[in-house]
């Protein structure tokens, strides 16, 4: 089912069906600007749980588990937990289907809040008894004409590069803006990002708009694909692309988290506007 919240700025619509954004439009223009899909990547936004990425089997509790793309919750149906003018909140709990690539019994929601012209999203993650580990993320589309958008970062920085499928990392000095357009994503496939200040991440469009994101999360994702379609993604990661030299073992994996009965919640911020 979608479900529809608006504000002065903003409407958007999510769905049931994986718990992610199905559209995100800017009144003031009439225009959407979430990515609506096509050959080229037929998402618009997933919300990742409890693996990043095309990950290879992996180990818990001493069983093998070969999970599904970005994990569980992008493939269960959300009930509606809550619901008012301005925010939604959608929430799935472990059933055996989960437990087919994922053993822990959680429970999982997301909230979306608009906020002028700002949706704030938060990921809450419980554990049903004891500790359990995993990921978590958000992976929003946003239109760019021509699939390209300049990055700009509110500080200058000095990050670490985490390649796709491989164990090496290195630090980049100074920086502060850089081009994502189809022949950077040709170069670097998913351009992983950890380190940074926690200040703000801009994304310029050739139609005038501006997506300013805001997280404390531990790596920042960049991607496109390469071969066609008009939209970047900015992805709030709290965790990582799986690589090969990674360890199996799940709980020994780099960026790990663990939560309990009490919960842990992991949030960022898209603010859209025309400049």
């Amino acid at each position: 089912m979608i479900y529809t919240i608006r504000n002065e700025f903003l409407s958007l619509s999510v769905n049931s069906g994986g718990g992610s954004m199905t559209s995100l439009k800017y009144l003031p223009t009439g225009e959407e600007r979430l990515w609506q899909g096509d050959k080229f990547w037929t998402s618009r936004d997933v919300a990742i749980f409890p693996i990043i990425g095309h990950a290879g089997p992996y180990e818990a509790q001493g069983k093998v588990y070969t999970p599904k793309s970005h994990g569980v919750a992008r493939y269960s149906e959300f009930a509606l937990a809550d619901k008012g003018e301005n925010h939604i909140t959608l929430a799935i709990s472990s059933d055996g289907e989960t437990k087919k690539t994922y053993p822990y019994d959680f429970d999982f929601s997301v909230t979306y809040k608009l906020s002028e012209k700002t949706v704030e999203v938060t990921y809450f993650v419980r554990a049903k008894e004891g500790k359990i580990p995993f990921y978590v993320g958000g992976h929003p589309g946003m239109r760019a004409p021509g699939g390209e958008a300049v990055i700009e970062f509110e500080n200058i920085e000095n990050p670490i590069i985490y390649p796709l499928d491989s164990a090496y990392a290195t630090r980049l000095r100074g920086l502060h803006r850089f081009v994502a357009n189809k022949a950077f994503f040709w170069e670097c496939q998913t351009f992983q990002l950890g380190s940074l200040s926690g200040g703000a991440i801009y994304a310029s469009t050739r139609d005038g708009y501006r997506y300013t994101y805001r997280s404390d999360c531990p790596v920042f994702a960049f991607w496109s694909n390469p071969d066609g379609g008009e939209y970047v993604c900015v992805e709030p990661w709290w965790g990582i692309n799986d690589f090969k030299a990674a360890p199996r073992e799940i709980t020994l994996k780099p960026f790990m988290n663990f939560t309990d009965v009490q919960g842990s919640a992991f949030s960022y911020s898209l603010t859209v506007e025309k400049v």
